[in-house]
């Protein structure tokens, strides 16, 4: 009998940690947001800002074409962007999709659809931007930014 009561407090208990368990896996800051803020700043040509959002490590994984994808320090990937900025006119930038990966810590990603112009060309390109995500330090950092052709 004793046994039994003791396994029915421990369900009971068991059953009310766990939606608090859950919900602090969950980040308080939905992804969608963070992937609006990095739009923003991407259509503004913020490569300062955008760098800022760097994990603890301050590397990011980046590839915007030149040279392939490597994992590089704040202040490369600042000037890579800054360049890849200065080359190019922002017509615009809109989130086209945000996808909640999980893990530990939680990660996820979202996708930019850019569309740009060559400095002085008005001939248009759409590219789309790959935004990896974490979610460290109660924030979501940049993890990685690549521009797929």
């Amino acid at each position: 009998m004793k046994l039994r009561r003791l396994l029915l407090v421990l369900a009971v208990l068991l059953a009310a940690a766990a939606p608090r368990t859950l919900a602090a896996q969950r980040p308080p800051q939905p992804l969608e947001g963070f992937v609006q803020s990095v739009a923003r700043l991407w259509e503004r040509g913020d490569a300062g800002d955008l760098v800022k959002l760097a994990p603890a490590s301050g590397r990011i994984l980046l590839d915007v074409g030149t040279g392939g994808p490597g994992a590089v320090e704040e202040r490369h990937a600042a000037a890579a962007l800054r360049s890849l900025f200065g080359e190019r006119e922002t017509v615009s930038v809109r989130p086209t999709g945000v996808t909640l990966s999980g893990g530990s810590p939680i990660s996820g990603f979202g996708e930019l659809a850019w569309v740009s112009r060559l400095r002085g060309v008005s001939d248009t390109q759409g590219t789309t931007v790959y935004v990896g995500a974490v979610w460290e330090d109660g924030a979501w950092r940049i993890r990685e930014l690549r521009i797929l052709q």
